[in-house]
């Protein structure tokens, strides 16, 4: 089911402090010639319905400077690190005037691989951990971008609620991503808190993910996915194992929960490409991203899958209803 809120995408548009920018830069001629003759290079990483809804947001966001000149050039490497290498040198020797990268994998690599050509991230829920930035409020150098940070606690909690006598959590995240390991870090000071036991099921890449969910099967009560991005992109993989084991799955924002994992907090991604397309004009029209701050949209609530919970048996308090943005 499609997300349409007016409100959270009223909020995280205000939230960027700005007025609505078009190709015309808002300062005159000089700055309309500046957006228009511009070419922007997008690395969207991985093919995931998230990914999807954020290229829409940001094609939407920059419809007006497209239609007045603006270039886009999107590139899917499919998650593979030798594409993503090359892809680099190819956007920086390739004419591009400011670099989109998705995910905090794409970032860090074109972070790394240019210092000169301005940066805006799309959707790096741990910008300061993977040291893109030296601070959400002075990101410090090339690099800024739109930050969808989402606290795996709710989740945490809501899976306490929905299986009783929670014994034992899975978590399988891509090791060594920050996001990933950020977010693994969260799940487990909370699990501690809560004095329940984890059994971690860490993978490489996508193709690991089958055999990490069947390395869980008769140890955990419910998997937690903390959210990295080749996890996600890899899910059906994680479901196919969990379902076959009657598991339930959690986390992994909107992607996972279509997938068939039973509740996730989430963003409307179109509403974060919404966001990003106001920070690539900013920042088009002369904005430093040294000092230009970090965006964080505000999250809209819970994906709830509730066809899947009705499957696995498990009954929904209102309270987690009525926390729902979206349901399956």
């Amino acid at each position: 089911m499609k997300r349409t809120h007016l409100t959270l995408a009223a909020s995280a548009l205000a939230g960027l402090g700005l007025s609505t920018l078009t190709a015309c830069g808002g300062d005159g001629a000089a700055g309309a010639t500046e957006v228009a003759d511009a070419k922007v290079c997008i690395d969207q990483y991985a093919t995931a319905t998230v990914i999807d809804d954020l290229l829409t947001g940001i094609k939407k966001g920059l419809k007006s400077a497209t239609d007045d000149g603006l270039e886009l050039d999107i590139q899917n490497p499919n998650a593979d690190a030798a594409t993503e290498q090359t892809l680099a040198q190819k956007f920086i020797s390739g004419g591009c005037d400011l670099i989109v990268p998705v995910g905090t994998s794409a970032s860090q690599l074109m972070a790394t691989a240019s210092k000169d050509i301005p940066i805006v991230f799309a959707a790096s829920s741990t910008p300061v951990e993977a040291k893109l930035v030296k601070s959400m409020d002075e990101p410090g150098g090339n690099v800024t971008g739109v930050a969808d940070v989402i606290d795996p606690v709710p989740d945490i909690d809501a899976m306490t609620e929905l299986v009783p006598g929670l014994d034992k959590v899975g978590l399988i995240w891509k090791l060594g991503d920050p996001a990933g390991d950020a977010q693994a870090d969260k799940v487990r000071a909370h699990l501690d808190d809560l004095g329940i036991e984890y059994v971690e099921a860490t993978i490489s890449n996508g193709s690991d993910i089958t055999q990490a969910a069947q390395s869980l099967v008769g140890k955990v009560d419910a998997i937690e996915i903390p959210g990295d991005t080749t996890t996600i992109s890899a899910v059906e993989g994680l479901m196919k194992v969990a379902d076959d084991a009657e598991i339930p799955v959690f986390g992994g924002t909107s992607e996972a929960v279509e997938a068939g994992a039973v509740i996730s907090s989430s963003y409307d991604y179109e509403v974060v490409g919404q966001a990003v397309a106001q920070l690539v004009l900013e920042v088009l029209d002369g904005a430093d991203p040294a000092t230009t701050a970090v965006v964080v949209p505000e999250t809209g609530g819970f994906d709830l899958n509730l066809t899947k919970l009705e499957q696995l048996g498990i009954d929904v308090p209102a309270e987690i209803r009525d926390a729902a943005l979206t349901t399956h």
